[in-house]
């Protein structure tokens, strides 16, 4: 998609046009999907004829000059405020741009406004400040999160990528529920200066998109580096582990699934992680606590300003003890030596990156198999093992029949975002 913006662009659409598009698009739908909730329109339109200037003048930023870009509220942009959902923080505005997004806007990108999310990454879907975010595939359905705000945003028009955070798989559980390409980088890829962080351990900033070709483009301008490699893909070892997700997943989910990796050129394994559940009880272990060492002192100190799942998340971190929390990061320690013998020979993981489709906008359970779940809870055992393991992951859409796709992931080991990319390309294009 980003190609044939450039490419229009290239033949003269404006960036003016494309940005007061998107503009006029949330103010037709942005009151009843509620995907942003800071949009400065003088600030877009200024930044789109700045672009449009620079390519009168013969420089071109590349293909991401003049594409509209939207910005999870929890990332800073000089001059709007950074709230995370919240009214914690107030509407001062940041007095800086997060370091990711100024190598975005370096490549000429033009950011489109800040999205809703789960307060403080930590609420649920019901936003008590800024409502429930309406998923744009089926209005009685919602998004998950905690990316809530930003993989709708992308779904309805309203931009044609945008940045998100995944500390527990924030970034793949609504590209699942939309049908987007949902990633999150190793650690230490994509800066997280000027990124509020909910579990320093396991943040990371990633990108929701609608191809693998935009979400390795936006991926390459946030790190400022190029995510390909110049080895064939061929043939592919990919590894089931059941015991990662180690939960019930929906027939339509996995039947997708299957019917997706049947093919020629992929060999399926299976393999074990009988310790699956002390690296799921780690986790959480890591991101209860952390975010009571990062949150306690605002929130006791204005309770009334954040909602009542966000002081039911602080409350469990409270609980966690600095022994508990030293044991759980020893755990993951130990995890990540064994991982590399654990994948000796495989090329990526495959595992559904939630239950089952996008969840109940009313109550956020989704349906497996008949029994209605939560969909927020199924994080832990579908999702934290990328960030535990600092594994780079993709979310990948398994359309379906009806309006509501499946999902799956691939991971890879430490510090191959390039090859995830690779896979990724060569099994979406057939």
């Amino acid at each position: 998609m980003i190609a044939s913006i450039a490419g229009g662009i290239a033949a003269g659409v404006s960036p003016v046009t494309l940005a007061e598009a998107c503009l006029a698009r949330i103010e037709a739908r942005n009151g009843q999907i509620r995907a942003m909730i800071h949009v400065d329109a003088p600030a877009v339109l200024e930044s789109a004829r700045r672009a449009e200037r620079e390519m009168r003048n013969g420089l071109w930023r590349g293909p991401l000059h003049g594409v509209p870009v939207a910005v999870k509220d929890n990332l800073d942009v000089a001059g709007w405020p950074t709230r995370l959902g919240s009214r914690l923080f107030g509407q001062s505005p940041a007095s800086r741009t997060a370091d990711c997004l100024v190598r975005l806007q370096e490549r000429g990108a033009v950011l489109i406004g800040k999205t809703n999310m789960h307060e403080l990454c930590a609420g649920g879907h019901a936003n008590p400040w800024f409502g429930k975010v309406v998923n744009p595939l089926d209005p009685g359905r919602g998004t998950g999160g905690t990316s809530s705000g930003a993989a709708a945003a992308v779904a309805a028009g309203f931009c044609v990528a945008a940045i998100g955070t995944d500390t527990g798989g924030s970034n793949r559980s609504p590209a699942a529920a939309t049908g987007l390409y949902g990633y999150k980088p190793g650690q230490g890829l994509i800066s997280t200066e000027g990124v509020c962080s909910m579990a320093p351990t396991l943040d990371s900033v990633g990108v929701l998109a609608r191809s693998v070709a935009d979400t390795r483009l936006i991926a390459e301008a946030l790190s400022g580096r190029t995510l390909s490699t110049v080895a064939p893909v061929g043939r592919l070892r990919i590894a089931l582990c059941p015991e990662l997700a180690g939960a019930a997943v929906d027939a339509a989910v996995s039947d997708a699934m299957g019917r997706w990796l049947d093919r020629p050129d992929v060999d399926l394994v299976e393999i074990r992680f009988p310790e699956a559940a002390a690296l799921r009880e780690a986790g959480l272990t890591i991101l209860l606590y952390e975010f009571a060492t990062g949150y306690t002192d605002p929130i006791l100190a204005s309770p009334d300003l954040v909602g009542a799942a966000v002081r039911s998340f602080l409350d469990l971190g409270l609980a966690i003890s600095p022994e508990s929390y030293c044991k759980a990061l020893a755990t993951r320690q130990r995890f990540l030596r064994q991982m590399p013998l654990l994948m000796a020979g495989i090329d990526a993981l495959a595992i559904p990156t939630c239950p089952g489709l996008a969840p109940r906008l009313e109550d956020e359970m989704t349906c497996v198999n008949g029994e209605w779940l939560p969909w927020g809870l199924a994080g832990g055992h579908f999702r934290r093992w990328a960030n535990m393991l600092d594994m780079p992951a993709l979310a990948i859409p398994l359309p379906l029949p009806g309006t509501l796709p499946a999902s799956v992931q691939l991971g890879v080991l430490p510090g191959q975002d390039a090859r995830l990319f690779d896979l990724a390309e060569a099994l979406t294009q057939h």
